[in-house]
């Protein structure tokens, strides 16, 4: 079950409160799925109960999406593949 912010729900709660500057902090975290699960739950909590910060992390998930569509991205050269596995494995 997914609840409007996008996360899965929790079955239980974090025992702390996080505050506006602590969950625009962890915001580019939140969008990329990188949280703890202590911090999600309190990023969660928060933005349910924020929609100021609800608004901007539902923003920066839009974002995330237009440049994951937009952005092109090319196959490096098997030469250069081969330069940079030479040099990071021949001790320095």
């Amino acid at each position: 079950m997914t609840d409007i912010s996008g996360f899965k729900k929790l079955t239980f709660e974090s025992t702390r409160t996080m505050n506006c500057t602590e969950a625009q902090t962890l915001m580019s975290a939140a969008v990329d799925g990188e949280l703890t699960l202590r911090e999600q739950q309190s990023f969660e909590k928060h933005i349910l109960e924020c929609k100021s910060c609800q608004h901007e992390f539902n923003e920066a998930k839009k974002t995330k999406s237009i440049i994951k569509e937009k952005i092109v991205r090319f196959k490096a050269p098997q030469s250069l593949v081969n330069t940079i596995l030479k040099l990071s494995s021949s001790p320095q």
